[in-house]
């Protein structure tokens, strides 16, 4: 490394309250006392540096001085408490070319610095300043939290590499940028944090756009190689295969509590408005909505997620999710809540599809078991005749009548009254449950126009169109060749 290697000063980190009028040149007789012309003897005199050129200048008080010598603009520093040091090359020149005297001075002799191959040089000035010099970048000045931050990274030789820019004023905060693409910023009254690449650009193009987004901590490492970075709203995430995606705050935050990258991969869209809320788009068939009045967002993914958009979205009748995507308890579907009373739901199964259940269907639904014991929906809400309508899950089927009654009509009972026609069978319609009649073997369910029983003693059942419901009735009823009967083992 040569000695006219060196390093540059940033102006506004060092300036002291003094100008250069305000210092003075040291009498002549005074040079040999000097504690800069015994550090000038100690390093060869005029063979390293040359001679003075022009005055030794004293700042007032004499706490400090400094030369200037004729080979490689070397300058040597003293102060009362740094001791005396050297500093050549672009760290000298940029410390004289400014309008100020400094209040430090260096604090060792310029060493040189390497980063592999590309060879610099260093010189500090107390213990959280210091400039770099590459012979590829220049001379910079490091300092303050921002120095805290490069070392804490590795300095030169991390993940920073060198610097290339002063600190730099970027609206109301400030940036230092580095040669692996690397910036720190900081916002006023807080700490610097850093970004890089393609998260760095991300930022940039948000400030760029009248939207600043500070970083509200460093990059982090996510799966996969990919990063993320906390913003004061909401979050950058970056991998190879999605690029840089800002996500809004409610979002990032339940993205993160619920498992993040690992969980759901990354973002394929940034957080978009829609319906005075947020959407956005995952890997894998997965979605994220906030709703304008949710403190958290809710996932929906794969088919559930197309039955939901099939159904307009946010846009359309169930509004936003008011749950994310859950397993549907004792079957393999899962379920999605809507409605401000979770009144409404989208139940999707391997073998049923996705379907929308609500209102007083779904009370009964919940009512009687749910989906453990209903099983999945099979179809939406249908017409049964001309006033009522009705649901049908694998297990049972829910009818929504039009004197507000809301019967199951389901397992055996279902299948016998299929068997007979359903909707267009001579019993009508279910006017209520089953209940048992006598004892609990034996079953019966009331119909628009009859009664079906079902005697679990014998492993029968039949119907009747007649009013008599007493068990010696329906059993009479049994008897008769015109009157529906099965052996249950046959089901």
């Amino acid at each position: 490394m040569l000695i006219r290697s060196s390093v540059g000063l940033a102006v506004a980190a060092l300036v002291a309250s003094f100008t250069w009028g305000s210092a003075n040149a040291a009498p002549a007789d005074e040079w040999e006392k000097s504690p800069v012309y015994a550090k000038w003897q100690a390093l060869g005199g005029a063979a390293f540096a040359g001679e003075k050129v022009g005055d030794e200048v004293v700042v007032p008080g004499g706490r400090t001085r400094w030369a200037k010598f004729s080979k490689y603009d070397i300058v040597i520093t003293w102060g009362d408490t740094a001791g005396a040091h050297w500093m050549s090359g672009a760290i000298s020149r940029k410390w004289l070319s400014n309008d100020y005297v400094f209040k430090s001075v260096p604090t060792n002799d310029q060493v040189p610095v390497n980063r592999g191959g590309q060879a610099g040089a260093a010189v500090d000035f107390g213990p959280d300043s210091s400039i770099y010099y590459s012979d590829a970048y220049g001379a910079f000045l490091v300092t303050g939290v921002e120095m805290d931050v490069y070392r804490s990274n590795g300095g030169v030789t991390g993940k920073f590499g060198w610097p290339v820019s002063d600190l730099l004023q970027l609206g109301s905060g400030w940036e230092q940028q580095f040669s692996e693409a690397v910036s720190i910023y900081r916002e006023p009254e807080r700490w610097g944090f850093w970004i890089s690449g393609a998260l760095r650009d991300k930022f940039r193009a948000e400030l760029a756009a009248g939207r600043p987004n500070w970083p509200a901590a460093s990059q982090m490492p996510e799966p996969d190689g990919g990063w993320s970075i906390r913003m004061t709203r909401g979050a950058i995430y970056w991998s190879a295969s999605t690029g840089a995606r800002l996500v809004e705050t409610s979002t990032a935050d339940y993205f993160n509590s619920e498992g993040g990258p690992r969980r759901f991969g990354y973002p394929t869209s940034d957080s978009a408005a829609h319906h005075n809320g947020f959407i956005t788009d995952f890997v894998a068939q997965t979605t994220f909505y906030r709703g304008p009045d949710d403190s958290i967002a809710y996932w929906i993914s794969g088919q559930v997620r197309d039955t939901y958009r099939a159904q307009g979205g946010p846009g359309g009748s169930l509004g936003w999710p008011r749950s994310s995507q859950h397993p549907a308890p004792g079957t393999d579907g899962h379920y999605v809540l809507f409605g401000d009373n979770r009144d409404k739901v989208i139940l999707w199964g391997h073998r049923t599809g996705g379907h929308v259940v609500q209102g007083s269907i779904l009370t009964k639904l919940r009512n009687g078991g749910d989906v453990a014991v209903y099983g999945l929906p099979q179809f939406g809400q249908l017409p049964a005749g001309p006033t009522a309508e009705f649901q049908q899950f694998e297990n049972a089927s829910v009818f929504l009548r039009a004197d507000n009654h809301v019967p199951t009509l389901g397992w055996d009972f279902r299948a016998f009254w299929w068997d007979l026609g359903g909707l267009s069978s001579p019993l009508g319609l279910p006017q209520g449950d089953v209940h048992p009649l006598g004892n609990d073997k034996f079953l019966v369910q009331k119909f628009d126009n009859g009664l079906m029983w079902c005697d679990y003693e014998v492993g029968e059942c039949g119907y009747s169109i007649s009013d008599g419901n007493s068990q010696a009735a329906l059993k009479q009823a049994a008897r008769e060749n015109s009157k529906f009967r099965v052996r249950l083992q046959n089901r």
